[in-house]
């Protein structure tokens, strides 16, 4: 835990209006929570800040980690604690919280991540202020893989400028990573009744938050995003059978759908884009089951180039095959004898 009391965090806030809710979302996140929550309370700022933590009913330590910050810091870290898993029921979890965000600005975070920077809050609200046309703001991140933080995601500029909706919406929830996005509150409260049930939210606020006025890029790496949690979405979402897989599928296209309907189909063309991208990358993807790509391939066959066309052909439509020859290969290669040379 941070070696900070809560008189130490706010000795040098000025008024009493919430300026940012930090909202994290946990589930068995007892490894992570006590970095990811002292990152928030490590922030430098001369405003106030809340944290507010939706725990899914988790079934190891942290809920008791929890409770451990919530009685030291009790100005400041509020969580709330379901008593029946919201996410098996389909309910985005992150938009759980928002009914009780006070701050003028909303700054997310899964509770497997965190911060690196203590600056991260003050300049994200100084740079939105500069720029009150926007409703988003984002920044580069550090990918974590087992403690390597080599790689940097979402790196898209060399110094600060404003990104288009067009840049969210082909990013498919790459462009701008969730521990690094803050939106205003007036945006947050606005978005559409159905996005309590958008899942991944990531992507949707993502795109809502960068219509009015684009979204903001701050060039300056401050959180990091841990990659290859068993809790985690993407890897989650790996796990699963070919059929769930494809469920999912369906369950982007409805997404997609819905948020081209309502923003009147201005964006229609690059919402198709980004669903035909994402059947392609299935019927190309090697440990899909080929019987379901081949009824995916069929369905959508209309909508492939013929570039497209011709890769599946070659490539994938026999992939079976061609993943058996390269291991009867492998296999006489290591049968043969090691020459011995004088």
């Amino acid at each position: 835990m941070i070696n900070k009391t809560e008189q130490d965090i706010m000795q040098n806030w000025q008024g009493d209006d919430m300026m940012v809710s930090i909202t994290c979302v946990a589930f068995n996140h007892e490894d992570y929570m006590h970095t990811t929550l002292d990152s928030f309370l490590m922030q430098e700022t001369t405003f106030p800040f809340e944290i507010l933590i939706n725990d899914d009913v988790s079934t190891d330590s942290t809920v008791e980690i929890l409770k451990e910050y919530e009685q030291k810091f009790p100005n400041i870290v509020k969580p709330v604690y379901q008593t029946k898993n919201q996410y098996s029921q389909g309910v985005n979890t992150m938009a759980i919280l928002f009914p009780y965000i006070k701050g003028k600005y909303v700054a997310f975070c899964d509770g497997d991540d965190y911060w690196v920077d203590n600056q991260k809050l003050r300049i994200q609200v100084e740079e939105m202020e500069t720029h009150p046309e926007v409703d988003l703001s984002f920044h580069p991140s550090y990918k974590d893989v087992n403690g390597d933080r080599t790689e940097v995601m979402a790196k898209h500029a060399n110094g600060n400028r404003i990104f288009t909706v067009e840049h969210s919406i082909m990013g498919h929830g790459d462009f701008a990573e969730t521990a690094s996005m803050m939106f205003t509150n007036s945006l947050i409260s606005s978005l559409p009744s159905w996005f309590k049930t958008a899942m991944p939210g990531d992507y949707v606020s993502e795109v809502m938050g960068s219509v009015r006025g684009g979204s903001l890029y701050i060039d300056r790496i401050m959180s990091v995003y841990r990659s290859g949690l068993d809790e985690g979405w993407t890897e989650g979402e790996l796990k699963k059978s070919t059929e769930e897989r494809r469920q999912f599928l369906n369950n982007i296209d409805e997404q997609l759908i819905f948020l081209d309907e309502y923003l009147g189909g201005k964006y229609h063309k690059e919402f198709r884009q980004v669903f035909h991208n994402d059947i392609y990358d299935f019927i190309t993807t090697v440990n899909n089951d080929m019987r379901v790509k081949k009824e995916m391939y069929v369905q959508y066959k209309s909508d492939f180039s013929f570039a497209e066309q011709l890769k599946w052909h070659c490539l994938y439509k026999h992939q079976n095959l061609i993943s058996l020859l390269k291991s009867i290969k492998d296999r006489n290669n290591a049968s043969k004898p090691i020459a011995v040379i004088d």
